[in-house]
């Protein structure tokens, strides 16, 4: 079996090629949309990713847990919360607390909702044992003279 062989059935066809798309990455948080290359998306991404995620993802697993009673419910908890809070820890950690700029952006967005995002983020990563990201995390809650 060739791999290129595969690979190369999914090549654009010669209509496409004149097409100017621009080439998406969709394994970083900023990929194609200017404001997405932003301080305060950041921020907000970070927060509602935490926040929603706590809501959304009890309905989506009560509703599979009844529809499927074989299912392993835990484990699907435990990926979906691996996912969030690793593409949260994404997202925050673009803000660079050297930046004057990006400084003045996190005491704008500063609020209970992103002192409790990081709350939640750094009780998650306790308990996965990844300290070098509660460090972090830590960081960001003393700057904003959140934690007491």
């Amino acid at each position: 079996m060739d791999i290129n062989k595969i690979f190369g059935s999914f090549n654009s066809s010669s209509r496409d090629d004149n097409d100017d798309f621009p080439e998406v990455s969709f394994l970083t948080p900023s990929s194609h949309v200017s404001e997405e290359n932003h301080p305060r998306y950041y921020i907000k991404m970070f927060t509602k990713l935490i926040h929603n995620y706590t809501s959304y993802n009890k309905q989506l697993i009560r509703f599979f847990g009844s529809s499927d009673p074989g299912l392993n419910v835990k484990e699907i908890e435990e990926t979906g919360e691996f996912m969030l809070y690793g593409r949260a820890y994404e997202y925050i950690i673009q803000i660079d607390i050297q930046d004057k700029y990006h400084i003045k952006i996190l005491f704008e967005e500063a609020n209970e909702k992103l002192e409790s995002a990081l709350n939640k983020s750094i009780k998650y990563f306790e308990g996965e044992e990844e300290y070098e990201k509660c460090a972090i995390l830590k960081k960001y809650l003393d700057f904003l003279n959140f934690s007491s």
